[in-house]
């Protein structure tokens, strides 16, 4: 897959999880009581994945991108 067409998904992803998170915060129906308090509380969970998955598309982690020695955690 192409790096842009990734990023582009990524951001999608991350705008996505965001709108999901400002409804959930402001405009989701205050009178979720009982149980449906769980159903927000996991669609809010989904927001907060979707934007870390949006953040993973975005900068994916390489293999040649960072020091041998940042990895092993030892310093130079």
């Amino acid at each position: 897959m192409h790096d842009s067409l990734r990023r582009m998904i990524g951001a999608a992803g991350m705008l996505l999880g965001i709108a999901l998170a400002f409804w959930i915060f402001f405009g989701a129906p205050n009178g979720w009581s009982g149980d449906m308090r769980y159903v927000r509380f996991a669609i809010g969970l989904c927001a907060y994945g979707l934007i870390h998955g949006g953040v993973t598309w975005i900068f994916p982690d390489r293999p040649g991108d960072s020091e041998p020695s940042a990895r092993d955690g030892k310093t130079a």
